[in-house]
């Protein structure tokens, strides 16, 4: 396994983690893109490291964008940073054994709602979409778009998770792009659970101390087995 930090805009803190897997084989293997949550206002820890590492152990080159946030972010300077993360994981596709055509993007909260767009409307777009507890139908910015209002035929396979009870970002977020997706036949998968509230992450803990189903966890697992049958 290489770890490898690269700063892609110094002023902005943008840089990107790379911790590619040792169970991805000799030949190219597929890749992730994780996106934190945090509102646009910071990258939350507990939503970079830990679903990459998981993605990592299951086989997949895992990427950690910690994007524009806070006082110097304005739309569309995070979906800039996917883009140009994008295009050094593609341009570095050889070294690191990515194969370009199977790059996924897993994005959480406000990380979800940049995945989102990135599903609907990148230059680079994602060969699939994982979206956990995202911000859909309103972002920190009143410029930003609702990504389900650019859903398209061409927008990418989606696996949708949240909780039910998230008084956070209302689940109402993912039904409105569960139902953008079905109405332009885009495929997808969805798992709702009834309790977990906001920002549980890879399921094992909540930062605010919800109650967390104990099948909260297995979306994870869920979006493992989900990405083999897409990226293929």
């Amino acid at each position: 396994m290489t770890d490898e930090l690269i700063i892609l805009n110094e002023e902005r803190g943008v840089t990107l983690s790379v911790y590619l897997s040792e169970k991805a084989g000799a030949s190219p293997g597929p890749a992730v893109i994780v996106l934190p949550g945090g509102g646009y206002q910071l990258c939350a820890d507990g939503e970079a490291d830990p679903p990459a590492f998981a993605y990592r152990d299951a086989g997949f080159h895992a990427f950690v964008l910690r994007y524009t946030v806070g006082r110097s972010c304005r739309w569309p300077l995070p979906l800039d940073d996917y883009e140009q993360a994008a295009e050094v994981i593609k341009e570095n596709a050889k070294t690191w054994g990515v194969d370009v055509n199977k790059i996924a993007v897993a994005g959480f909260s406000a990380g979800g709602h940049l995945a989102a767009c990135a599903a609907v409307s990148a230059k680079n777009a994602p060969a699939a979409a994982i979206l956990v507890y995202p911000a859909i139908l309103y972002s920190s910015f009143p410029d930003a778009p609702n990504p389900n209002e650019l859903v398209s035929e061409k927008t990418c396979p989606c696996f949708l998770t949240a909780a039910r009870d998230d008084n956070v970002v209302d689940i109402r977020n993912t039904l409105a792009m569960e139902q953008a997706l079905a109405e332009h036949g885009v495929p997808f998968e969805s798992h709702i659970y009834s309790v977990g509230g906001h920002a549980y992450s890879i399921g094992e803990a909540s930062p605010w101390g919800h109650e967390l189903s104990p099948r909260l966890k297995n979306w994870v697992t869920e979006s493992i087995g989900w990405l083999k049958e897409v990226l293929v």
